[in-house]
């Protein structure tokens, strides 16, 4: 991939400091014709006949062991690139944050999946 993680911030929109569940971050992929291309995508999936909201991860060994609704995504990769993330530890009320990010405050690229097709509508 030919990506320039830097030049992110150029593109339309720019970055976001705050992505959480719900909106469109960038992501890069070869989907479609198979060239470098960014395109934000919705965070979430819910197939028409899930009756949960929408997940917003999976970890690989259910998806594997036992989620036939996940599978056909596995062919569907895209990269994720982020400054890093937030993870809450501690007792419901009094969550504490801490930010995980590269030890040189570099790019990371988290791996995902998605739905998303070329040419069809979210």
């Amino acid at each position: 991939m030919n990506w320039n993680a830097r030049d992110l911030g150029n593109l339309a929109d720019g970055l976001k400091y705050n992505v959480p569940p719900g909106t469109r971050p960038l992501v890069m992929h070869q989907l479609g014709d198979g060239q470098d291309q960014i395109d934000r995508l919705f965070w979430g999936y819910k197939p028409a006949w899930y009756k949960r909201p929408p997940v917003i991860n999976a970890r690989l060994d259910t998806i594997l062991k036992k989620s036939p609704m996940w599978r056909a995504l596995l062919g569907r990769r895209v990269l994720v690139p982020a400054d890093g993330w937030f993870e809450w530890t501690g007792d419901v009320g009094d969550k504490q944050p801490w930010y995980i990010h590269s030890k040189d405050d570099g790019p990371i690229y988290m791996a995902a999946i998605t739905a998303w097709q070329p040419g069809k509508a979210d």
